[in-house]
């Protein structure tokens, strides 16, 4: 019973995941779903699907902070900055040294800061 629970929830996570890549073609480097990120970084069943969990929780914590669009810029950084955090640390007590290396590796570097505050924060204009 558990392994067909586990089974629904990995094929659910790939449909998600097509999902979001037919997204990233449309523009913008985005991570690997979370299903394939899992089997790239060869987790066993288990792994998986913490990992897939702990990715979906992340993501939808992290939409719920982009709709609160009349939030301030800076209380909105230092939340998604906690989400983060949070994540790493809930992706550690899933993850191996080796495997948490790799997951970083495939996640794409944080954007910077949004066009309009780039000049603030030391970027020239010809850096956009």
């Amino acid at each position: 019973m558990q392994h067909r629970h586990l089974v629904f929830m990995l094929m659910n996570a790939i449909a998600l995941s097509n999902a979001m890549g037919q997204e990233a073609e449309r523009g913008g480097r985005r991570p690997p779903p979370p299903a394939e990120m899992a089997r790239q970084l060869g987790l066993d069943a288990a792994q998986a699907a913490q990992f897939v969990q702990i990715m979906e929780d992340q993501r939808e914590k992290h939409r719920a902070l982009r709709a609160q669009a009349d939030a301030d810029h800076a209380v909105m950084r230092q939340t998604m900055d906690a989400l983060h955090e949070e994540t790493r640390a809930r992706l550690r007590s899933v993850l191996n040294a080796d495997q948490l290396a790799r997951f970083e590796q495939l996640r794409p570097a944080p954007p910077g800061p949004p066009p309009h505050e780039r000049e603030r924060h030391g970027a020239s204009p010809d850096q956009r």
